[in-house]
């Protein structure tokens, strides 16, 4: 059941158009700026690949009410208020990737999987983006398994060299496992100081406490697999969830003129 590349949204990955967007979980730690640096490896491996990345941060909150027309402050709540926002994925002018806050979002997103379920959820999240983007989800363990409770989607739990290391990744691979979901440990290995506790040491423990406390076997992707196994086990839309979503948009939602552009000018708020 937790073999690489085979979970319960193996058959609904089969009925989604080749280059579909897709989104990866990645549960938040508590030292955001080494998780970050986690984000940005990822995504320009996922770029290396032809993805066009786009990391929503959940722990950042949106600019309300949203300022200018020009694409400016532009969060994940906006997008999802307003249906004629769409072909996001395009990185802003001299960056690699396109970063939107998203907390207020992510609530909203978490009423609707409580209302009509998980799938649901990730249809409304995906549906702004355009052909080829891989959303990389940020948020803490709790809200991205109320999320996708009972998907059995993967989700990555950074692994960051530091003292409390084990406590953390374990406190997300115990909530997300808890909800229903298939999480696999990521540890960011590289560029690591004499006086830190080895990362291996600490993906041991963690691993060690999973077998023995849950019954469960964890993964562990090493960096230099994150991008294919990201790109492998992503959940997408599948076409039957996104006629039945949005068919009575069709018509409605379009790519608004300059949407591309409007993504290009959208900063991190």
């Amino acid at each position: 059941m937790f073999e690489f590349g085979w979970d319960q949204a193996a058959g609904l990955r089969s009925e989604t158009p080749p280059n579909a967007p897709a989104m990866m979980p990645v549960a938040s730690t508590a030292q955001p700026a080494r998780a970050y640096e986690l984000l940005c490896t990822l995504a320009t491996h996922l770029g290396a690949l032809g993805h066009q990345a786009v990391i929503i941060d959940g722990t950042a909150s949106e600019s309300t009410p949203r300022r200018g027309n020009d694409g400016g402050h532009l969060g994940l709540q906006h997008v999802l208020q307003d249906p004629s926002i769409a072909g996001l994925g395009r990185a802003p002018a001299g960056a690699e990737w396109l970063v939107m806050p998203g907390a207020h979002g992510l609530q909203t997103l978490q009423l609707t999987a409580r209302a009509a379920g998980a799938s649901v959820a990730l249809a409304r999240l995906l549906v702004p983006f355009s052909p080829g983007t891989l959303v990389l989800l940020y948020a803490p363990a709790m809200q991205l398994a109320s999320l996708m409770a009972g998907s059995q989607a993967r989700a990555l739990v950074p692994v960051l060299p530091h003292a409390q290391a084990s406590i953390d990744a374990y406190g997300s691979l115990k909530l997300l496992h808890g909800a229903g979901l298939s999480p696999v440990l990521a540890p960011l290995d590289h560029d690591l100081e004499p006086a830190q506790a080895p990362l291996q040491q600490v993906v041991q423990a963690v691993t060690d406490c999973a077998r023995r406390h849950l019954g469960y076997a964890v993964d562990t992707w090493p960096l230099e697999n994150w991008a294919t196994r990201v790109q492998a086990s992503a959940q997408v839309m599948p076409v039957t969830e996104h006629l039945h979503t949005h068919e009575g948009q069709r018509g409605q939602r379009h790519t608004a003129p300059g949407a591309r552009q409007l993504a290009a000018h959208t900063p991190w708020s």
